[in-house]
């Protein structure tokens, strides 16, 4: 954080008028609210993750001993947990026609602490630009799903590979 001449600091790390347009950018890339963000985040550029992580936001609804509240989809589709009751504004979510440029996905629990996870699509360009604007949010942690090339010749399918630099050389 920037510190001024007279020693004091800003008190928020994003002035009010980034954290407005970061939030309707958030909306408008995912399709949903932004206050069902939750503070862990996932991302990823493949389909077959989002469809397994939807699977298991509705496994989580059905089951009442879930630690998870609901289950928000693309247009702000509420699934809430079974036994609790429906909140207003639920009934507003509507599946879009298509799906937005990065759809987003959140399990979420009632302090926040849930999943989100956010479709990137292909690029860096669509990566910078969604973790910029949910830099706002001050996620707790936020982790890319895809996968690492220049993969040593010892390691074999189903290896855990944790990147821990970011290089592109193209």
């Amino acid at each position: 954080l920037t510190q001024y001449p007279d020693g004091s600091m800003p008190l928020a790390p994003f002035t009010a008028q980034r954290v407005d347009y970061s939030l309707a950018r958030l909306a408008h890339y995912t399709a949903t609210d932004p206050a069902h963000f939750q503070n862990h985040v996932l991302f990823t550029n493949y389909q077959f993750y989002i469809d397994e992580f939807v699977r298991l936001g509705h496994a989580e609804m059905a089951n009442p001993d879930s630690e998870y509240v609901a289950f928000v989809e693309p247009g702000n589709v509420v699934t809430r947990r079974v036994g609790l009751p429906a909140l207003p504004g639920d009934e507003l979510g509507s599946p879009p026609p298509r799906l937005p440029q990065m759809p987003g996905y959140h399990l979420m629990r009632a302090d926040r602490s849930g999943i989100t996870m956010v479709n990137i699509g292909v690029g860096p360009a669509n990566a910078k630009t969604i973790t910029d604007h949910i830099a706002v949010l001050r996620p707790h942690a936020w982790i890319m799903l895809g996968h690492c090339a220049g993969l040593r010749n010892s390691q074999q399918l189903g290896d855990y590979v944790l990147a821990h630099g970011y290089v592109r050389e193209d």
